[in-house]
């Protein structure tokens, strides 16, 4: 085994294809103190709690969001030996333009250990101990040491914020920042140099998966200096691991932005570019033409090419103008070159540095400028005429190539320590792994994680062990003669068998005792526990209800549970579907989450269900506001261990006004314990009927960049059985300034780009409530279809309930559906699975396909069994925009409708590439027309 010690330095990633290890349990990541008394992490300055996060000095509130990223990380990642991080801060790097904010890698790098996978390959320490089950050496896995200065003695113009909720406005979000460290320690790290040699004549299991487009080679089979050379080929080096480009694949948007000559020979490739403060944006146009040299007269000591003046208009006219920097503002150069008749403009450096970005205000230019480098300057003069292109390429992803290989960090000027070192900046959205934050990052690890599975951190391991809660389950009698039961189905999505166990927790009670049963379930197949409450744990006929715990060896379990109860009349039932939640969908302190629209007058109540998933008391607290934003009441709740506690009209139960009517309440339910995880959600209930509408919660917060909602279906219309539908629209903006949104109805089974538009505007920490949407705002008298949500602000959340009078008119029965959002989709590389779907003489499915993009997408439906069987089929190409509904989806596949098919799965997939898919099921029963929600 090789072993070679390393310095703190910022790092990289890589792919491979072979088997290894034993199955790993999710990984422990410990922080490891080492700065000395009074600072850094020990740093005894008083501080006040902020966004989740509780500490009360500046040292304690940093090493909070250490372990918030440590915990983040090792749920994700497979691994039997813990891993340690060494941190501390430190004086770096720092001017008022630019500040260094952390810097981490691995401490050592081996190869040759047991079970490596690639022979004489470099493995970071930590996957090293991974895929070998032992700990290569007793020193830590990483360095990492960050900023002291930032917000202090350094100029730059920003600080570290601290909280968990990435509520940072203008300041460097810490957690951000940690997760982007400990992903170079984990194994997005390179060991080429400058000169393009390898540590120790060994490539790392990083630089196996590049690729030099201009070589038509892979890192490992280049020479030293033709790596050399691929380091400063910007737009040339590409990272092949499958996992990463099928994240790529499924992620980033089409059009990639592009400068590049294709002739001369001397002179073709991409280059890198600034772009101008003014003008239009490069990637407003797709400009082919050629570039030629703007010129002005013979002056003593002024350069004819400054394009300060410029004489040869003939020329320009019609081309892209090549100037100089200096002499004139950039505004006046690029306007000079408008006036000669050019389409765009070109400044090239005027001394060696990086690239740049020209500053200015001149409302009067239309032609786009970008800037290049000296070198690259020199290199189109001495080429010209050329042939070039500018502007966004539709062939290309924003950041990777037309295969949606991910373009390496390869600027023309070498920058240690983040050249190769980190994904390209032309990425869009926003990556973790680029050289520069990005301020609409979400709190997330979006491509590093393919990348990881790439480089072998998966090996071994087909799935992680995970704990899911059903956070409420019934066998008990209602309000009004109503008696509730719970079926919960579980659809084992993997391709290796589960073991799991289940775990009645009860409610108002420690649930540590609560009773367990076992069960595994063969890859591909479903079960479904009728009246699970009964059937399993032995509840009789005097009622329980509560929590289920499900601990499972899998990752890949999709579970939901059926809550029903015959209605007054005693025929039919009406019910709600809830989701199992795990992962990211309980609350935490740095996840603070919202229930929306709340309501409790004459006509609904609303419970809300709060259940500590820990074997560990749990402070809980709810927060009740208005739809203006005005607090309307708050509660505190403390959880024993594995608690269930069910809050029974919770706008009274915490001051708020019941009777008098609250109507489109928003309920914040946050936690202050370091390490609970509380699962939450809502019941909004029709007092006459008793038919309860799901309200799942959303993640508090800024979630990344501003991301457009698609509601997949709406209505205004009738319905089988006399039913007449409409949707309720609710539309909560969680920022604190007020924000806008631009809703465009789609319709249904046509090009939706032409549907109406209309603006609303939603006050801070407030919410609009559209009551009949279709009718209200778009006028529509009978139909149904999808809306697109466009805001202003990343801090837009929408939700809606669609509902119809039951047979006998009174009161209502309905469903609510959130809209979805950018990781709700299904993809190219994310089919998504609907589970506990049913069709015979008692219900029926509806499901739903709704195309998000602007573009055709193809979609495959795949019908399973509860054995896993394909039992039926269908494909479907959308129109851009276009929304389908597919009414008794079971019979219309293929499968068996009265005779009965219960228990199945519905498989949703795309063949198109960027295609982003809508998708949901309604359960439907055929009596009563009561829908329950099952979404993928």
């Amino acid at each position: 085994m090789s072993r070679w010690l390393l310095p703190r330095c910022s790092a990289f990633l890589a792919s491979l294809l072979f088997a290894a290890a034993s199955p790993a349990r999710a990984a422990t990541i410990v922080i490891v103190n080492v700065d000395p008394a009074g600072s850094g992490l020990n740093d005894p300055t008083p501080l006040s709690p902020v966004g989740g996060n509780t500490g009360t000095t500046l040292g304690a509130q940093r090493l909070i969001v250490f372990q918030e990223a440590a915990r983040i990380w090792g749920a994700l990642l497979p691994s039997n030996v813990t891993i340690t991080v060494r941190t501390s801060f430190a004086s770096l790097p720092c001017t008022d333009t630019e500040a260094v904010l952390g810097s981490a890698g691995p401490t050592n790098i081996f190869s040759g250990f047991p079970n490596a996978p690639v022979a004489n390959t470099w493995y970071v320490q930590a996957l090293a101990n991974k895929l070998a089950n032992a700990a290569q050496d007793p020193d830590n896995d990483i360095s990492a040491r960050f900023n002291a200065d930032l917000g202090t003695t350094c100029a730059f113009p920003s600080k570290f914020y601290l909280g968990l909720d990435n509520n940072h406005g203008q300041d460097e979000n810490l957690l951000t920042v940690v997760l982007h460290e400990l992903g170079h320690g984990l194994g997005f790290y390179s060991v080429t140099n400058a000169n393009g040699a390898f540590q120790a004549n060994r490539p790392s299991i990083f630089e196996r998966n590049l690729f030099g487009l201009a070589l038509g080679k892979s890192f490992d089979e280049m020479t030293g200096a033709e790596r050399g050379a691929s380091l400063v080929d910007f737009g040339n080096v590409v990272w092949t691991g499958d996992n990463a480009i099928n994240y790529a694949l499924a992620n980033l948007v089409r059009g990639r932005l592009r400068f590049s000559v294709t002739a001369p020979a001397a002179a073709a490739r991409n280059y890198e570019f600034g772009t101008a403060s003014f003008g239009p944006m490069p990637d407003t146009v797709a400009i082919t033409g050629q570039i030629v040299a703007a010129t002005g007269p013979a002056v003593a000591g002024v350069p004819t090419t400054d394009g300060c003046q410029i004489t040869n208009a003939s020329t320009v006219a019609g081309k892209i103008a090549l100037v100089d920097r200096g002499t004139c503002n950039f505004t006046v150069k690029v306007k000079n070159a408008q006036n000669a008749g050019a389409v765009a403009a070109i400044v090239a450096d005027n001394k060696d540095e990086s690239i740049f970005d020209m500053g200015g205000t001149d409302a009067t230019i239309t032609i786009p400028a970008i800037s290049v480098t000296q070198s690259d300057g020199v290199t189109l003069r001495a080429n010209l005429p050329a042939a070039g292109f500018l502007g966004s390429d539709p062939s290309q992803f924003a950041g990777g190539d037309a295969a949606g290989r991910l373009f390496m960090y390869t600027p023309s000027v070498y920058s240690s320590g983040s050249s190769l070192a980190h994904w390209d900046t032309s990425a869009f959205p926003n990556l973790l792994m680029e050289p520069n934050i990005s301020r609409d990052l979400p709190i997330s690890v979006d491509a590093t994680l393919p990348m990881l599975r790439d480089i072998g951190w998966f090996l071994g391991s087909t799935a992680i062990p995970t704990t899911y809660v059903l956070p409420s389950s019934a066998h008990a009698p209602g309000k009004n003669g109503a008696f509730y039961s719970t079926d919960l189905t579980i659809t084992n999505a993997g391709t290796a068998d589960a073991t799991f166990t289940l775990k009645f927790l009860g409610h108002d009670q420690d649930g540590m005792a609560g009773p367990e049963v076992a069960g595994t379930l063969l890859a591909g197949h479903t079960v479904t526990y009728t009246d699970v409450l009964g059937s399993l744990f032995g509840i009789g006929s005097s009622g329980g209800f509560g929590a289920i715990r499900i601990n499972a060896d899998s990752n890949q379990l999709r579970m939901v549970s059926q809550t029903s109860t015959p209605p007054p009349s005693g025929v039919g039932t009406f019910g709600q579907a809830v989701t199992a939640q795990s992962g990211n969908d309980v609350v935490t302190t740095a996840a603070p989450k919202v229930l929306f629209p709340l309501r409790q007058d004459g006509a609904f109540r609303t419970n809300v269900v709060i259940a500590n998933t820990t074997e560990a008391p749990a402070h809980v607290d709810l927060r009740l506001f208005t739809s203006a934003g005005t607090s309307l009441g708050s509660g505190a709740y403390d959880l024993a261990p594995l608690e269930m506690r069910q809050v029974g009209e919770v706008v009274k139960a915490i001051g708020g006004p019941g009777a008098d009517g609250t109507s489109n309440a928003i309920l914040q339910v946050s936690t202050p314990t370091a390490n609970a995880r509380i699962a939450t959600y809502a019941a909004v209930i029709d007092q006459t009927t008793n038919d309860p509408r799901t309200v799942l919660p959303v993640t508090l917060g800024t979630l990344g960049a501003n991301t457009s909602w698609l509601l997949p279906s709406s209505a205004h219309g009738p319905g089988k059985n006399n039913a007449f539908y409409t949707t309720d629209l609710t539309i909560a903006n969680t920022d604190s300034t007020p924000a806008s949104v631009t809703l465009k109805f789609l319709g249904h089974e046509r090009d939706g780009r032409t549907g109406a538009e209309a603006v609303r505007t939603i006050p801070g920490d407030g919410s609009i409530a559209l009551s009949d949407v279709l009718g209200s705002v778009f006028g529509v008298s009978n139909d149904y279809g999808s809306i697109l949500v466009t805001p202003t602000t990343a801090n837009v959340k929408v939700v809606s309930q669609t509902s119809t009078p039951p047979p006998d008119g009174k009161g209502t029965f309905g469903q609510s559906v959130p809209a979805f959002g950018a990781a709700d989709f299904v993809r190219l590389a994310a089919p998504r699975a609907l589970v506990g779907l049913r069709e015979d003489a008692a219900f029926r499915t509806n499901a739903v396909l709704a195309n998000a993009t602007d573009q055709p997408a193809h979609v495959d439906l795949t019908l399973k069994s509860e054995a896993g069987a394909t039992i039926g089929t269908g494909s479907y190409d959308l129109l851009p925009y276009e929304m389908r509904q597919i009414g008794t989806v079971i019979t219309t596949l293929g499968g068996p409708g009265l005779q009965g098919t219960a228990n199945a799965a519905l498989w949703v997939s795309t063949t198109t590439t960027g295609a982003r898919i809508a998708t949901y099921a309604a359960v439907i029963d055929n009596i009563t027309n009561d829908p329950r929600t099952i979404l993928p």
